[in-house]
């Protein structure tokens, strides 16, 4: 896989994520759901910012 097209795949990932965050908090779960379900989505935001950081500096 190229660079470009890694970087694609992630941005198009986090997007993917973001909306799933949003989409869950503003659902009508419990709370604990919302928020465990929430903290690992955070998480996982998290890793693939990194990853588009440490991809974007060796380009």
């Amino acid at each position: 896989m190229t660079a470009s097209r890694s970087t694609t795949t992630l941005a198009a990932l986090l997007a993917v994520l973001a909306g799933a965050e949003v989409a869950l908090f503003a659902s009508d779960t419990a709370d604990g759901v919302r928020y465990g379900v929430g903290a690992a989505l955070a998480v996982a935001i998290l890793v693939v910012v990194a990853r588009l950081a440490k991809s974007g500096s060796s380009d």
